[in-house]
């Protein structure tokens, strides 16, 4: 589409909360960076960076420009509503959707772009740079560990599948001390993840193959 086309330029900085529209301006078309005023009721769900619903992308960025908050799309369609217990195929899926989450929070600042390569597109290293970023601003006392006092800080219940995020602390505790180093945590968090997407594309992360214009800055 010519709006998706011309948008592709045009990083959205400010205002805060706002996103790319195309206006006419003196007869031609050109991108403006835009706070929504009304959205069609249209229903064509996503499900936003912190675990909510909305009609469409139009009232997501409404909400975010009324508030002020860079608040990202995490992904088409309705957030996952978690059930009870975590099976043994969410477990599996967890660590790829937190390493994404992680991902999506480190660009809801200045440097956010909704263009920005995802993670199956970053490298091995970046990866885990990733999860060590995370790691420190979660390790509150720098004691090198994290507790599962530290990871009330991840605020769970606001991305999907939050009720696998027990079972996923004690899969990276490996020694059993209700502590997760930085090395298990990194460990258990970006080799699991890589493994999933593997099994689940068949194909590793970071390929050529889908990532063809990919460089180690891309983060």
């Amino acid at each position: 589409m010519i709006s998706e086309k011309l948008c592709e330029l045009l990083k959205c900085r400010t205002p805060v909360g706002s996103w790319c529209q195309v206006v006419k301006d003196k007869g031609a078309l050109v991108p403006k960076c835009i706070c929504p005023k009304t959205c069609s009721r249209q229903r064509a769900p996503v499900c936003s960076v912190v675990g909510k619903t909305y009609m469409n992308e139009c009232f997501l960025h409404k909400e975010a420009c009324r508030k002020r908050r860079r608040t990202g799309l995490a992904h088409t369609g309705p957030c996952m509503i978690p059930s009870d217990n975590c099976t043994q195929e969410e477990l599996g899926q967890f660590p790829y959707r937190l390493l994404d989450w992680f991902l999506l929070l480190s660009r809801m600042g200045e440097s956010y772009a909704p263009d920005a390569p995802t993670q199956s597109c970053l490298s091995h290293a970046q990866r885990i740079q990733l999860a060590q970023q995370r790691f420190a601003l979660l390790d509150r006392n720098r004691d090198g560990k994290l507790s599962r006092r530290d990871l009330r800080k991840l605020h769970y219940k606001r991305m999907p599948l939050e009720h696998c995020a027990t079972s996923f602390f004690q899969s990276c505790d490996t020694d059993r001390n209700r502590k997760v180093t930085q090395r298990e945590w990194t460990t258990c968090l970006v080799d699991n993840s890589e493994a999933w997407f593997y099994h689940f594309m068949s194909i590793r992360m970071g390929s050529h193959k889908m990532c063809s214009t990919r460089t180690d800055d891309d983060l």
